[in-house]
C-alpha cells in the first residue's frame, strides 16, 4: 500500500492550467479524500462544502517529489448520510478493495490522511489508529446510516480518510470512510470518540456520474435499500 497514493488531500484554491500549478487559498487542507474507481473519489460532503467555499476544490496525491493535484470537475452531495463523490479526471490514485462485511466490537482499525497536514512549505500525512467500540446507526445525520464509534478522536483534516482493517492475510481493505469527532457528556463527565460511516452505505446509492447503482455498475452487488427516516 501507497499510503501517500491512496489518501489525497481535499484543497481550495485557484489553479492556472498553462503554468500547471494551484495556489492555495490558505494554507489549510480541508479534509482527505480516497479513490472509489478510476477518477471517482470520496471524502465527507461537509468537507467539500467547506473547501467549495474558499475556492476551487482540487485533490492532491502528495508523494514527496512526485506532487499531482486535479481540479474536480463534477460532484454528488449525498447530505443525509455526510458522503460526496467527486469526478477528478487522470489523477492516478492507488484503489485499495472495499469490503462490507461489518465489524464487530475491538476489531482493529486504522486511517491515515492530513489533519493540520500543511505547516509551510511542508506537509504531513498522518496515521492513527484503534478499535472498533460499537456499530450503530449515526443519529446526527439525517438517514441515520450505519457507522462506527472508534477508538480516537480523528483531528480536523482527517475527515473523509479512509477507514481501513487487515484481513487474515495482512492486505488492507476499506471498510468505512471517517467522519468526525463525537463527544458525549453526563453531568461532569464525557467521553470523546470517532465516528466513521460504515462503507456498506455505498451500496444504497444511486449515482448520477457513474450512471445508476454504485452497487451494481462498479461492485456487481445487488443494490440495498434501506428505510430512511424522514
Amino acid at each position: 500500500m501507497n499510503a501517500y497514493a491512496l489518501n489525497l488531500a481535499v484543497l481550495a484554491g485557484h489553479g492556472n492550467v498553462e503554468k500547471k500549478v494551484f495556489d492555495l487559498s490558505y494554507g489549510v487542507f480541508h479534509g482527505t479524500a480516497f479513490s472509489l474507481a478510476p477518477d471517482l473519489f470520496l471524502t465527507a460532503a461537509h468537507v467539500f462544502k467547506d473547501a467549495q467555499g474558499d475556492g476551487e476544490v482540487a485533490l492532491a496525491r502528495l508523494t514527496p517529489g512526485n506532487f499531482h493535484a486535479q481540479t474536480v470537475r463534477d460532484f454528488e452531495i449525498f447530505d443525509d448520510i455526510d458522503v460526496a463523490l467527486l469526478y477528478c479526471f487522470n489523477l492516478s490514485a492507488e484503489i485499495l478493495p472495499f469490503s462490507f462485511t461489518p465489524l464487530n466490537f475491538l476489531v482493529d482499525v486504522f486511517t491515515m490522511g492530513f489533519p493540520f497536514g500543511f505547516e509551510p512549505p511542508v506537509y504531513h500525512l498522518r496515521a492513527f489508529k484503534g478499535h472498533v467500540v460499537t456499530r450503530r446507526g449515526l443519529t446526527s445525520l439525517s438517514g441515520v446510516p450505519p457507522g462506527y464509534e472508534l477508538s480516537f478522536v480523528p483531528p480536523p483534516g482527517l475527515s473523509g480518510a479512509p477507514l481501513l482493517t487487515l484481513l487474515p492475510d495482512g492486505s488492507p481493505v476499506v471498510t468505512g470512510m471517517v467522519l468526525q469527532h463525537h463527544a458525549a457528556e453526563y453531568r461532569e463527565r464525557r467521553m470523546e470518540l470517532g465516528l466513521a460511516l460504515d462503507i456498506e452505505e455505498l451500496l444504497t446509492l444511486e449515482s448520477r456520474i457513474v450512471g445508476g447503482s454504485i452497487a451494481e455498475r462498479l461492485f456487481n452487488r445487488q443494490r440495498l435499500v434501506r428505510n430512511r427516516k424522514a
